[in-house]
């Protein structure tokens, strides 16, 4: 296992830089996609646009999991907050981001086995169903609600974390968004930025175990 000092990291690894981009574009889509679907002029209209929607979820939920498991293993540049209750307030943020972008996606394949509708992604590969709906229907109801309630809260933190990464950037002027989670090279920096430090005789070394 490696280990790079914290730090001297300038920015996240480059696979959970690309990983962040996808699931933000995604998730915009994903949200346009269910409110669309929600309020559909015609049933036939919602009814196209469903199957899409599920499995756009099912995909945010596997990049996801593989951006958390990544984000636990990959080195990661150290918190820069000018106070600690700004860090807490990042750290909840963040965890509450994840939390939406797993709940959504089964709250949502929780509503769709209960419809019964066609689990198929690609190629004739279906999602498990993992339980059989039982004839009252109240799960499914709580799970609408956690899946459209969720939703609003997940734009609403989106919103949030945006605007936080913007005023930091904006009132430091140290390109805060493009060191940290940028795709184009850093001068003086490794291409991959799973191991980003400065290639400088104050640069801590690299351990490998």
């Amino acid at each position: 296992m490696r280990a790079v000092n914290g730090g001297h990291a300038q920015r996240y690894p480059l696979a959970l830089r690309l990983l962040h981009w996808l699931l933000a574009l995604l998730l915009v889509l994903q949200v346009a996609l269910g409110f669309m679907a929600e309020y559909a002029a015609t049933p036939e209209y919602s009814a196209a646009l469903l199957p899409l929607h599920f499995r756009l979820g099912m995909l945010i939920l596997c990049l996801t999991l593989l951006r958390l498991a990544l984000r636990l293993w990959l080195p990661v540049p150290g918190a820069d907050d000018a106070t600690p209750w700004s860090g807490r307030i990042r750290t909840g943020v963040h965890g509450l981001l994840y939390a939406l972008a797993l709940l959504l996606p089964v709250s949502g394949h929780v509503i769709w086995v209960w419809m019964g509708a066609d689990r198929t992604l690609f190629a004739g590969v279906q999602v498990p169903a993992l339980f059989v709906p039982p004839a009252d229907e109240s799960g499914r109801a709580l799970a609408w609600y956690v899946h459209v309630y969720g939703a609003w809260a997940l734009s609403a933190l989106a919103g949030l974390h945006v605007a936080a990464a913007v005023s930091r950037h904006c009132r430091q002027g140290d390109g805060f968004i493009t060191r940290r989670m940028g795709l184009a090279r850093l001068p003086g920096w490794p291409v991959d930025g799973g191991s980003a430090r400065r290639h400088d005789a104050g640069a801590a070394p690299q351990v490998e175990e």
